[in-house]
């Protein structure tokens, strides 16, 4: 080293030096307390997850404090090695950590190293602001030399191998124990032991339950540390990289909300940061419904099971860890219409096995599920009713790059048709007619308008659906419809207290009237048409659900996005099933599969049991609307015949 590096190395160091002398002067009295016990750091302030009913739906950083000698040897050796090798020959701080860590942060001006020790680590968790600051951090380090003091080298690992993120929402080794293994945490094997320690460094990389690939090369990474700190030898490596491991949940019903708790957490940790939403002592107050969730995780659950069987696929339970990997997968969304929260929220089959959240992913053609946006559009622009009559047949649309002739699903035409019975029948003549007479630029501004948020191209294949969405965004825009043309923007919570309950975040609810009332309730009424006789989705009634409800079943090209969005006066939901993949949905005989084979009895299932207790109520009608029967063929009023329906129209 130069004189001259010399020289800017002790300047640097004593500008710290400096800086950590005013601070003390400053900050003395701003230091926290430290407990009696160091496992009250590990215990303290969690954050509770509480449902619309005020019950708590999960607490995250949940802990289960053992002793030491409750773990696996194992386990120390494993943290020891990989966190902090000097642990048993310093006193708080690693000094050579420490200094380069501070160097790099002078020059780069900021906060970037924390060359944090275990104690440190333990320190940390005592504040409860999570920002990477300068004052934090020396604050850090005078406490990891106060703990060092007060308790012995024994009593910090313990606190800290209990206090430690180790992913899928738990904290501490027993508990990771029993998640990832289904056993307790004195039982594990060297190599369960070496990989639950490389968990926590980047718990959403290295989980095993989630990326078993990297979590094998982790592992690989710390039985190699180990080796070189002399815990294990050479032998002792090889063998534990032979064994295998198996990541499981020892409790199969555990996490029925996760994916509406990861969300929150994914939309929240923007804001207030990750450490702070996971154990910052927070109380989430959210628009979670408990019991509308388990119905509707029994419900994705149920009917998936039901697809399986239908498309000849051993149980699920049965499949192999590699082998759930290609099995069908299912969303589902439930909102308040009235108010636009988020009443439940399942992303998947298994949370565990795929993290996935496809109720937010909108990489999802809506298939015939985007027609009442088409139809909207049409009954505001056009001088049409749903009596009017358009012709089903054989067309050719110019696009732009050549013509589009669209068919129908079974490949036949009706000729005329009134647009009620057009779209319960979900005619895609008539919706490819109705958007080249609006134009597609109008259709997508609706769409925007009720509550598709995702980029849609404006070109006339939205007559057949083919624009990604998600089922939040599907469940917000037909909420618009039960709403009577109100769109309330979705809501996942209400308030953020903190752990002194004061109130740090909170959700002001939004809404805009973006479709008058009466031509809201002739496209409801239209939709109405849908669940009944006839109507594509007329299983909704031979799946056990009889109260008044509306909604659209959608298939996508080649059957690959099935769909049910439907909603009552106090519910809207929507549900999407298919592969991950992007593979044909096809059953046994290989038939494909429509919206109203695979996504409408999950949408009955949970509606029925879901508002089992709610008392039977109807949508509101406005007072210029009045009703006549007419002939599906000509659009005139008629009492007699078979081709007639019930139509909603504005009074003259």
């Amino acid at each position: 080293m130069t004189n001259t590096a010399a020289k800017t190395l002790w300047v640097l160091l004593g500008l710290a030096i400096a800086l950590v002398i005013i601070f003390l002067l400053v900050h003395t009295l701003t230091f926290p307390r430290i407990p009696d016990d160091l496992n009250e750091i590990a215990l303290n302030n969690p954050t509770y997850i509480l449902g619309d009913d005020g019950q708590i739906a999960k607490i995250l950083a949940d802990r289960e404090v053992i002793n030491l000698d409750q773990m696996s040897p194992y386990v120390v050796q494993a943290f020891i090695a990989l966190e902090d090798h000097n642990f048993y020959s310093h006193h708080g701080i690693n000094k050579r950590a420490l200094l380069r860590a501070i160097i790099d942060n002078i020059i780069h001006f900021r906060v970037r190293q924390g060359g944090s020790t275990i104690t440190q680590q333990l320190a940390k968790n005592l504040f409860f602001s999570f920002e990477r600051d300068w004052a934090r951090k020396i604050k850090e380090i005078f406490v990891a030399f106060q703990i060092e003091r007060q308790f012995s080298k024994e009593q910090i690992l313990e606190a800290y191998i209990n206090q430690i993120n180790f992913g899928s929402g738990v904290y501490g080794v027993e508990l990771a124990a029993q998640t990832y293994y289904g056993k307790h945490a004195n039982e594990l094997t060297l190599a369960e032991a070496a990989m639950l320690a490389g968990i926590p460094r980047w718990p959403a990389r290295y989980n095993p339950s989630i990326n078993a690939d990297v979590a094998k090369e982790r592992l690989t990474f710390v039985l190699k540390r180990m080796v070189e700190e002399r815990f294990i030898s050479e032998n002792e490596k090889a063998l534990a990289l032979l064994e295998e491991i198996k990541a499981d949940r020892i409790n199969k019903m555990q996490g029925s909300s996760d994916y509406f708790v990861d969300e929150l957490k994914n939309r929240v940790s923007k804001t207030l940061g990750t450490e702070a939403v996971n154990y910052g002592g927070l109380r989430f107050y959210t628009s979670l419904n408990n019991k509308y969730q388990l119905e509707a995780t029994r419900a994705v659950l149920d009917g998936l099971a039901q697809i399986d069987e239908l498309m000849g696929l051993p149980s699920y339970q049965k499949a192999t860890w590699d082998e759930k990997l290609n099995y069908p997968q299912a969303a589902l969304v439930a909102i308040d219409p009235a108010t636009g929260a988020v009443k439940a929220m399942v992303g998947g089959r298994d949370f565990r096995r795929a993290p996935y959240n496809r109720a937010v992913a909108n990489n999802r053609h809506a298939g015939s599920a985007f027609k009442p946006f088409i139809y909207m559009t049409a009954l505001l622009k056009l001088d049409v009713s749903p009596a009017t009559i358009y012709v089903d047949e054989e067309i050719s649309l110019p696009t732009g790059t050549g013509n589009w002739s669209p068919d129908n699903i079974d490949f036949t035409f009706q000729g005329p048709v009134a647009l009620k019975w057009a779209l319960m029948r979900s005619i895609n003549v008539v919706a490819a007619k109705l958007i080249s007479e609006t134009g597609p630029e109008k259709v997508v501004t609706m769409a925007k308008n009720m509550g598709i948020e995702s980029n849609i191209e404006p070109n006339l294949s939205l007559a057949l659906g083919a624009t990604g969405v998600s089922p939040l965004e599907m469940a917000a825009a037909f909420a618009t419809i039960a709403n009577g043309g109100t769109r309330r923007h979705p809501m996942m919570y209400t308030l953020i207290k903190n752990s002194e309950g004061e109130v740090i975040e909170e959700t002001i609810p939004r809404y805009q009237r973006v479709v008058d009332a009466s031509t809201s309730y002739l496209l409801l009424d239209m939709m109405r048409g849908v669940v009944e006789k006839y109507g594509t989705g007329a299983a909704v009634r031979s799946n056990g659900f009889t109260k008044t409800c509306a909604g659209k079943t959608g298939t996508s090209s080649d059957y690959r996005d099935n769909w049910f969005v439907g909603f009552t006066p106090d519910l809207v939901t929507a549900v999407w099933v298919g592969f991950d993949d992007n593979r044909i949905m096809r059953d046994g005989k290989r038939r494909g599969m429509t919206g109203s084979r695979s996504a409408l009895p999950i949408w009955a299932r949970f509606m029925r049991n879901a508002l089992a207790q709610h008392p039977q109520s109807d949508f509101a009608i406005p007072d210029n609307i009045t009703f006549t029967t007419i002939n599906i063929h000509t659009g005139l009023e008629s009492a007699e015949g078979d081709s007639l329906v019930t139509v909603a129209l504005k009074k003259q």
